[in-house]
C-alpha cells in the first residue's frame, strides 16, 4: 500500500475511465444513476445510503511536499465505531466543484469504493478497519527522497567548481594573470528576481530568471556581451498549465525547450536544516537549487570551461 502511494507522489499518474458524478440536491449520481447522499458537516462530508444511513466520512486535507508538489488526501472514518485510515486521493480533476473533487477521491480506478453501483460498504470499511496507511510516513519518505536528490544535484554543482553569490553565478577557472595561471572565480552568469503579471487583474508572480552571461566576437572582430535564458523558476503563471501533468504552473522551473522541474519555493525553518549542505545564506538560497537542478539536468553556461 505505501510503496504505491508513495510511487505515485514522486512520479506517477493514473490513468482512469472517467466516471461522470453529479451532485443535485446533495444526492450523488454516478453515470446518471443516484447511489448515495452527501451530507455535509463543517469540512467534514458523510456519506450517506440512499435510505439515509450513515456509512462513512471524508475530510479532505493537503501536505506540499518538499519537491514543490501538493498532494491532495482524505481521511475516511467508518461512522460506526469512528476508526479512519487514509488515502491519496486519485480522482479526476472536478474543477472548482469541492463536492465532486470529494466524491471523486473514492470513486475512480484506485479506490471504487463508490460506483455507478452503488457504495461499497464491505470494501471501504474492510479498508477504513484494516492495515493503517500512516500518510505521515509517506510523506516523510517522500521527503528524505527529495533531499537525496537535492544533494546529488548540489554535489554535482560543486563538482564543475560552480557557486551562486548574490544573484551571480561563478565557475572557478584557470586564468592568467601578469603572465601565470591561477585559479578564479569567473562570472558566467545571474540570476534575476523580478515580479511579473501574466494576467491582466491578477497579482503579480515571482519569478527566478537564470542567465548564461558571455562574450562573443562579430563580424566586425569586436566583443559583444551577450545573454541567454537557461531557465526560469515561476511561484506561479496565471493562465498557464504544465502540459505534462495539465495543473496550474506552481513552484516550478521551465527551459526555452519545454522542459518543467518542479521546485519547492518557500521552505520551513526545519526543511532548510536539511539542506544545510547548501550554506547558510537563505537569500540565495532557491537561486542555488535552480542553478544546481539546471546543471544537473545537461543545461549549460557559454562561459564554462
Amino acid at each position: 500500500m505505501k510503496n504505491v502511494l508513495l510511487t505515485f507522489m514522486m512520479a506517477a499518474t493514473l490513468t482512469t475511465v472517467a466516471q461522470e458524478i453529479r451532485i443535485k440536491k446533495d444526492k450523488i449520481s454516478i453515470d446518471e444513476t443516484e447511489v448515495a447522499i452527501l451530507d455535509k458537516e463543517k469540512v467534514v462530508y458523510k456519506i450517506l445510503s440512499l435510505d439515509n444511513r450513515p456509512i462513512f466520512s471524508i475530510e479532505r486535507k493537503s501536505n506540499s511536499l518538499l519537491d514543490g508538489s501538493t498532494v491532495y488526501w482524505s481521511l475516511l472514518t467508518d461512522l460506526s465505531n469512528n476508526k479512519t485510515n487514509e488515502i491519496i486521493d486519485y480522482g479526476k480533476d472536478q474543477g472548482l466543484s469541492f463536492q465532486r473533487t470529494i466524491v471523486a477521491s473514492v470513486c475512480n480506478d484506485k479506490y471504487k469504493f463508490i460506483s455507478a453501483s452503488g457504495i461499497d460498504e464491505k470494501g471501504v470499511l474492510e479498508f477504513i478497519n484494516g492495515t493503517p496507511t500512516d500518510i505521515q510516513k509517506v510523506f516523510a519518505d517522500a521527503d528524505q527522497k527529495t533531499k537525496e536528490q537535492l544533494q546529488t544535484e548540489y554535489d554535482a554543482m560543486t563538482a564543475l567548481n560552480v557557486k551562486v553569490s548574490g544573484g551571480t553565478i561563478y565557475q572557478k577557472q584557470e586564468v592568467y594573470k601578469n603572465g601565470a595561471p591561477v585559479l578564479e572565480y569567473v562570472a558566467i552568469g545571474d540570476v534575476t528576481k523580478s515580479n511579473v503579471t501574466f494576467m491582466p487583474n491578477f497579482p503579480p508572480s515571482l519569478v527566478y530568471t537564470v542567465n548564461s552571461t558571455f562574450t562573443e566576437i562579430d563580424n566586425n572582430n569586436r566583443e559583444q556581451r551577450r545573454t541567454r535564458m537557461v531557465g526560469a523558476w515561476y511561484a506561479t503563471k496565471t493562465g498557464y498549465r504544465n502540459p505534462n501533468t495539465d495543473k496550474n504552473i506552481k513552484d516550478e522551473i521551465i527551459t526555452p525547450d519545454n522542459k518543467y522541474f518542479n521546485l519547492r519555493g518557500t521552505l520551513t525553518d526545519t526543511e532548510k536544516i536539511k539542506l544545510n549542505f547548501y550554506g547558510n545564506e537563505d537569500k540565495d538560497l532557491l537561486s542555488k537549487q535552480i542553478v544546481a537542478k539546471l546543471l544537473y539536468n545537461g543545461y549549460k553556461f557559454e562561459a564554462m570551461k
